[in-house]
């Protein structure tokens, strides 16, 4: 995840089909209008083996995940979900599949292109993307 490594700030996002993605999953309609409202921050960090990934919402929350490639986990998301997460790399992008309570999988497909992380996103045939600029 040396790729992924850095600080990395929404510069554009497909917001509809990633709010429609959320409800897919159970987001309540509060915290999904609170986080259309936020143009968030990633940092990407590696230690031997362990990856951390801090979320930072830009309204004072934040959050970390700690993890190893191949190893699921339990994780709970900026919203409160408890989800068990397992990240994979497949070439230079790192795919993390995240299981709902509801049963739902929503994958995350990260891959640097030049100075962005573009950030495809699904569950089901619901699809959106994110892209984050380098700072």
């Amino acid at each position: 995840m040396a790729e992924l490594s850095g600080k990395f700030q929404l510069r554009d996002a497909d917001e509809d089909n990633f709010d429609k993605i959320m409800a897919e999953v159970g987001v309540p309609e509060e915290k999904r209008a609170r986080g259309r409202a936020l143009r968030p921050t990633i940092q990407y960090s590696r230690d031997g083996d362990d990856y951390t990934m801090t979320y930072i919402t830009g309204d004072g929350r934040e959050l970390s995940h700690v993890f190893q490639l191949d190893v699921e986990r339990e994780e709970t998301t900026m919203d409160g979900r408890k989800v068990m997460s397992t990240y994979k790399r497949n070439g230079k992008n790192i795919i993390q599949h995240e299981k709902q309570e509801n049963g739902k999988v929503i994958v995350y497909d990260r891959e640097i292109v030049g100075d962005e992380l573009h950030v495809k996103i699904s569950c089901g045939d619901l699809k959106a993307h994110r892209v984050f600029k380098k700072l």
